[in-house]
């Protein structure tokens, strides 16, 4: 007669044999583990956002010669751009 199988613990078997395990002793002391972080403020939040959304006016130089002014985010403001006219990367 054969014993009831254990489902379970075959589960927990091929699961550690595909993922492996991580050691127990590795997390250290309980509690000691990073903090929870701080949630920014609302107004921190619309700096941070209009600081994203500002935007510049940059002039163009192609070095064709062709010269133009665009407006771009202010994370954009080193982008390399291109000149509209002849194609060329522009300064």
């Amino acid at each position: 007669m054969t014993r009831k199988m254990n489902w379970g613990g075959v589960r927990d078997r091929d699961r550690i044999a595909r993922r492996g395990v991580d050691n127990i002793a590795d997390m250290g002391v309980p509690g000691a583990l990073s903090t929870p972080k701080k949630r920014p403020g609302k107004a921190a939040l619309r700096a941070e956002l209009d600081a994203a959304e500002a935007k510049i006016t940059r002039t163009i130089k192609c070095p064709c010669g062709h010269e133009g002014t665009a407006i771009v985010p202010a994370a954009k403001a080193r982008a390399r751009l291109r000149c509209s006219k002849c194609g060329e990367v522009a300064a």
